[in-house]
């Protein structure tokens, strides 16, 4: 078994652990949080970085976005605006990719940076909600992403995410995916307002006896 199949093998099962720990506490756990984001973004980074020095080269480039998403896990860890910055824009590209697939486009590359640029720019500002947020359908995509390797057995967890399940191509398939991450996203935010808010109510009243 090469590299690559390697990597596939073991990205959907890290996929969906990986998964439900953002969706339903990535708030809670931001700086690990930000570090499984940190490390999929440099990994994507580093994988094509590989491939454009080494064409076809599967080895150089999964050593590349290894390396590469280590760094980025500590970049995004010690520096904590960065990482809700990468955590809002990777929330973004998945949006973007997501619209793209329900009106059965191909996802362009310019329209994903836009909007990731949007959502790390917005995560900035409104720190809470959008980590919230971002966690929770970032979570949700995860965990798709990993069904849907064991259903369909395709690899592909890299951007432009949902590209191989459009509803135009895909059929059913494709519209049950959206559904999925979409409701499950939504339970994640819930699931988590629901703890942060009982998390200050305690903290409150312990302050109130203090």
């Amino acid at each position: 078994m090469n590299a690559t199949a390697w990597a596939g093998q073991l990205a959907a099962p890290l996929a969906l652990v990986a998964g439900l720990l953002t969706c339903f506490w990535g708030y809670r756990i931001l700086k690990i949080t930000l570090g499984i984001t940190g490390f999929i973004v440099g990994m994507a980074a580093g994988s094509s970085f590989g491939l454009s020095v080494a064409p076809g080269n599967d080895a150089v480039a999964l050593i590349c976005g290894l390396v590469a998403g280590v760094i980025g896990a500590a970049l995004c860890v010690w520096l904590f605006f960065l990482g809700v910055f990468l955590l809002g824009a990777s929330t973004g590209a998945i949006v973007g990719a997501a619209i793209c697939s329900a009106a059965a486009i191909q996802p362009q590359p310019i329209i994903l940076i836009v909007v990731s640029i949007v959502f790390g720019l917005v995560a900035l500002g409104l720190q809470k909600f959008m980590i919230i947020l971002s966690t929770a359908f970032g979570g949700s995509y995860l965990i798709t992403a990993g069904i849907l390797h064991f259903i369909t057995g395709v690899r592909d967890v890299s951007p432009p995410w949902f590209s191989h399940l459009q509803p135009g191509s895909a059929g059913l398939l494709g519209y049950a995916a959206l559904a999925f991450w979409i409701i499950l996203g939504v339970s994640g935010v819930s699931f988590q307002y629901r703890g942060t808010k009982t998390t200050d109510a305690s903290a409150h009243r312990e302050t109130q006896v203090a």
